[in-house]
């Protein structure tokens, strides 16, 4: 029987990039591709139109978050999150792993589970592979990922080991409650194992002898330098079966996004392009500009010459400036704007030129336009 996702690789450069597409139940996804986060099934200055104006395929969803509220069932009454949102996209659910490992003082880590304190209502909640899966189901996403365990990447060696060997038992477990309700969603496993080679290597080795529907990286970005994070996603990548998906989990900046697509990896998903917004900043390709400052204060250009997006399209830097040092929400909500934009071309061209094969020289032509 065919699973939920079907991956093609239509092309591969020598690094291991990989131009594909992924073939969802909400259509096909051309690959690589960034996926902007909604995390409370939604953006705090956006609309899901102006995430499919950018470009946007698939958007990330957390079900920490939607399991405090709204809470599953409201998502079974109304008919799921693509209803409830309106969009028409796919979506895939974060299993509330990084939020637990986010909040280390406030929740109690046992095999069972994660138990923490709502903040909403200050209800005892336990969070389980089990009720993780029966969430996401709720939820009704397309894509849903383990519960894994989530630590520090600077940790050490044994305790590395530990929250690795618990997140594969996680991963089965989650797996078995997914195959019990035949639900039409895919189900994604998560390799850790720090910093450490040989536990990422483990990881994937162990995790692959299982039906996931896709693979994630997971356990990077949290504390590492830059260097390592590369390092190990180029390490780990050609481990995971070239048939399927391979997703980077909250990775990251411009410039990360270059060296881990070049490494292999198919799917992106990060906060900074609205983060970033909100603290005035614009992603272009002259590099990254902070409209706080005055220097932009009678600049008739765009944000970006080569961007169509519509602030770029309509509104000048000097505006643009105006509205963020007046602390307008309008001027946060013209960066976002741009900058969901700029992330979708950027995995444009990395697939051109994985397409075409000319990444090398693409990687060197970004390399000078993205200041990483």
């Amino acid at each position: 029987m065919p699973g939920p996702l079907r991956f093609e690789v239509l092309a591969e450069s020598a690094s291991g990039a990989r131009a594909g597409l992924l073939h969802t139940r909400r259509g096909p996804v051309e690959t690589p591709t960034f996926m902007p986060v909604a995390t409370h099934a939604g953006f705090r200055h956006h609309t899901v139109d102006e995430a499919a104006a950018s470009g946007a395929k698939i958007l990330l969803s957390n079900t920490y978050h939607l399991l405090l509220r709204p809470g599953p069932k409201v998502f079974g009454e109304v008919g799921g999150i693509h209803r409830f949102m309106d969009w028409q996209g796919g979506v895939l659910t974060d299993s509330g792993g990084y939020q637990i490992f986010s909040l280390p003082e406030e929740r109690t880590l046992t095999e069972k589970g994660a138990a923490f304190v709502n903040p909403r209502d200050n209800h005892r909640v336990l969070l389980t592979p089990e009720s993780s899966i029966e969430t996401q189901q709720a939820i009704g996403s397309d894509i849903m990922m383990v519960l894994d365990e989530c630590i520090d990447s600077r940790s050490d060696e044994p305790r590395t080991r530990a929250a690795m060997e618990r997140t594969h038992r996680w991963a089965l477990r989650s797996l078995a409650a997914h195959r019990k309700k035949d639900t039409g969603q895919a189900l994604f496993a998560i390799v850790q194992g720090g910093a450490f080679e040989a536990l990422r290597a483990e990881s994937a080795s162990v995790l692959t002898e299982h039906p996931f529907d896709g693979f994630a990286i997971g356990g990077l970005a949290v504390g590492e330098p830059r260097e390592t994070l590369y390092r190990l996603a180029a390490f780990t990548a050609p481990r995971l079966p070239r048939a399927q998906p391979r997703y980077l989990m909250g990775v990251g900046t411009p410039w990360d996004l270059v060296e881990c697509v070049c490494a292999g990896l198919d799917l992106f998903d990060c906060i900074l392009p609205t983060k970033m917004s909100q603290q005035g900043y614009a992603y272009t390709f002259e590099g990254k500009l902070n409209l706080k400052k005055t220097t932009h204060r009678v600049s008739l250009g765009p944000l970006d010459a080569t961007c169509d997006c519509e602030t770029c399209r309509r509104y000048s830097r000097a505006y643009v400036h105006h509205q963020v040092s007046g602390g307008h929400a309008l001027g946060l909500r013209l960066l976002g704007v741009h900058n969901l934009r700029h992330y979708q071309v950027l995995m444009g061209r990395l697939r051109a030129a994985i397409l075409a094969g000319t990444l090398v020289e693409e990687r060197a032509r970004l390399f000078e336009q993205l200041d990483p």
